[in-house]
């Protein structure tokens, strides 16, 4: 009788509860929603992630490595554009200079512990040039790295055989 009780009350309390997953009633202010995008930029022998999220058509990402630049192209059938940028430390880093069609724009950098992040807001429509520009890019010695890492290890093995202690 104690169980069917239970089960009555139960039974009851799931049909006249009213759900809590009710709508919210917020506000985003944004007028178009935004699209995730990872890019694969290839760097010496690495490959990066460099994620993008923005709410227009973000078409293409690539590196020019001789002037430590990344270099975003778009397409917004809107104004009120916004984009948020991901970029590794080891891509490019230190500080980080943000043009648009060439002006310097003074966005918000969020400096992380692997990745700096790149806060944009526009009005401009159509076609778009985004370059963001660092003072590193730290690949710069990778070719150079190997070659190090070779000859140490060798004068290593050298000054162990010909020395004894």
């Amino acid at each position: 009788m104690k169980v069917f009780i239970i089960l009555l009350i139960v039974t009851l309390g799931l049909f006249s509860i009213p759900a809590f997953a009710d709508k919210p009633n917020v506000q985003s202010g944004l007028s178009y929603p935004g699209i995730k995008w990872e890019w694969k930029i290839k760097a010496e022998n690495y490959t990066f992630i460099v994620t993008t999220v923005s709410n227009y058509d973000m078409q293409n990402a690539e590196l020019d490595k001789g002037n430590k630049t990344l270099i975003f192209r778009g397409n917004s059938s809107h104004s009120e554009n916004i984009a948020e940028i991901e970029i590794p430390h080891n891509l490019i880093g230190g500080n980080l200079t943000v043009f648009q069609e060439g002006k310097m724009l003074s966005p918000i950098i969020i400096n992380g512990a692997n990745s700096s992040t790149i806060m944009l807001k526009f009005n401009q429509s159509g076609l778009t040039t985004t370059k963001v520009v660092g003072t590193t890019y730290l690949p710069e010695f990778s070719g150079v790295a190997s070659v190090i890492m070779v000859v140490s290890t060798g004068m290593i093995l050298v000054i162990a055989k010909t020395r004894k202690f």
